[in-house]
């Protein structure tokens, strides 16, 4: 008996906080989840390498505004009180720590070189785009690093900015890109990198195509969590029904001039690290509950 209903198709808010991002799904079935987003896991890595990062730019924030303040007070009949140049040294150098405006600042220049890219996807998939966006020169660079690359690797666009779930693993997230490329011609890129693995290089010469999950970052370097990313997305698309996925592929785009060219990173097998995404969700989890359980005591407390 043909069922007389149609069931309704899944329905996803996202919402994001100061230091999160959960997606509320219902499902066809009708039931509801709330799932934390793949980037909000990985926050639970550490990242050692954004310490020193941050310290050279607080000192440098703090060398400059030094400088300046002595050159202005030089001229000054009377030296400034030890008290009073520190106290309008805190002020120029301001609240906002140096480091975070230079994230902020990356965070804009890479958000804008996405919103170009999304949107010229999409247009080649047909879909209803609204205006070009205006894309700043400085995100330029990356914009014109991803047209060379989709022309190198024949890139045919599948699903553009695809919001995938796992049930399963209780995790969310919004992938990139999920496209067709040319093995061989993606060989020849790897190539033109470095030394390509044997045995990569002889599965892609034994294909023409393949279906990758691909990721773009923008910057000088790829970081592990990007492959923790991308094999996440890939088991939520199988575990969706989208198909095979043959594996993933990061691409990091130039930020600045000064930045090489862009860059592909083949993902290791989603096999081999799914297992450590799903550990890094776990350590998230206990973050997570450990977080709420003091919040509800200070509450308390108050």
């Amino acid at each position: 008996m043909l069922p007389t209903t149609i069931p309704a198709k899944p329905r996803v808010t996202r919402t994001t906080g100061a230091s999160s991002r959960f997606y509320d799904v219902t499902h066809a079935d009708g039931t509801q989840s709330r799932y934390p987003s793949v980037t909000t896991i990985l926050s639970a890595i550490s990242k050692p390498a954004l310490v020193p990062w941050a310290a050279a730019q607080e000192r440098l924030a703090v060398s400059e505004a030094a400088a300046d303040l002595y050159a202005e007070t030089a001229r000054l009949p009377h030296q400034l009180p030890r008290a009073s140049y520190l106290l309008t040294l805190e002020q120029r150098v301001g609240k906002t720590k140096a480091h975070v405006k230079a994230l902020a600042k990356a965070a804009d220049i890479g958000s804008a070189a996405h919103a170009k890219i999304e949107w010229l996807l999409k247009r080649d998939l047909g879909q209803r785009v609204g205006p070009e966006p205006l894309v700043p020169e400085a995100a330029q660079l990356a914009v014109a690093a991803f047209e060379d690359w989709r022309r190198a690797v024949g890139l045919e666009p599948l699903l553009v900015e695809q919001t995938v779930w796992s049930r399963a693993h209780a995790y969310a997230g919004t992938l990139d890109l999920l496209a067709r490329v040319d093995t061989r011609a993606l060989l020849r890129v790897l190539a033109q990198q470095g030394p390509v693995a044997p045995e990569l290089a002889q599965w892609l010469e034994g294909r023409e195509t393949a279906t990758a999950v691909i990721d773009f970052k923008t910057g000088k370097a790829i970081y592990g969590e990007a492959h923790l990313q991308s094999v996440a997305y890939n088991r939520a698309l199988q575990e969706m029904g989208h198909g095979r996925v043959d594996g993933g592929l990061i691409v990091r785009l130039p930020k600045l001039l000064t930045d090489p060219g862009f860059e592909v990173a083949v993902v290791p097998p989603a096999r081999q690290l799914f297992p450590t995404f799903l550990a890094t969700r776990q350590l998230w989890q206990w973050q997570f509950e450990q977080d709420a359980a003091y919040r509800a005591r200070t509450r308390a407390v108050a």
